[in-house]
């Protein structure tokens, strides 16, 4: 039997760390060109904070492309688009008739 880890005892002891991963990735900084992945048990908090700013860069850029696909579909809806239609030719289309 494989004895437990610090990460799976604080895992297993709080609900709201179950989704700690077992390794974070901290994007490049200063004169570092490389992403580093390092392991949750040697992390500092520094390192913590890095991976997490690269987090919330990539949920931010993966919200607004989620937001652009909804206003195109909401505006081609609104021309008329059914669900086979292109999306891109629905739009365009109202725009060209004005």
């Amino acid at each position: 039997m494989t004895a437990k880890t610090k990460l799976d005892r604080l895992r297993e002891d709080n609900c709201f760390l179950t989704e700690l991963p077992d390794a974070i990735r901290i994007p490049p900084l200063g004169e570092r060109r490389e992403e580093v992945t390092k392991p949750m048990e040697t992390a500092s908090l520094d390192d913590i904070a890095f991976a997490q700013l690269a987090l919330q860069s990539r949920s931010s850029a993966l919200y607004a492309e989620m937001d652009s696909l909804r206003r195109l579909y909401d505006l081609a809806r609104k021309n008329g688009a059914v669900g086979a239609d292109n999306a891109l030719d629905a739009v365009a289309e109202k725009k060209e008739r004005k």
